[in-house]
């Protein structure tokens, strides 16, 4: 496992530490829109006829997002600010440079199994 190449470091313009945690996001298989843009413009990424392969934000947010949504359906009275939090505290750490990994790799099951705090 490793960062993507084409991947953003920090810290950002403003000084900001990013990212602040790492998700999948290299040949990740989704389902395929035909005749959208991506379709039309990406034919080689195509995978059969109903599924596309595709890498970047667009790919690792989804991901991420559907960890924090896995996360509120264990804990619902979680706050915005505290499922990050969770996903923060979880990761696993690839003992890179912060500004390379943020907090670490998302871990799915560390964020959904962790007791909620008091």
């Amino acid at each position: 496992d490793q960062v993507a190449d084409f991947s953003s470091r920090g810290p950002t313009i403003d000084g900001l530490a990013k990212p602040d945690i790492l998700s999948p996001g290299v040949n990740i298989v989704s389902l395929r829109s035909p005749n959208s843009y991506l379709d039309k413009q990406y034919k080689n990424a195509r995978v059969d006829n109903d599924y596309f392969s595709l890498s970047g934000t667009s790919m690792a947010t989804p991901i991420c997002a559907g960890i924090a949504a896995l996360i509120l359906q264990s804990h619902p009275t979680l706050t915005p600010d505290q499922v990050k939090q969770r996903l923060l505290e979880t990761a696993e750490n690839w003992d890179l440079p912060p500004y390379d990994q943020g907090k670490g790799y998302c871990d799915a099951e560390k964020a959904v199994d962790m007791p909620k705090k008091q």
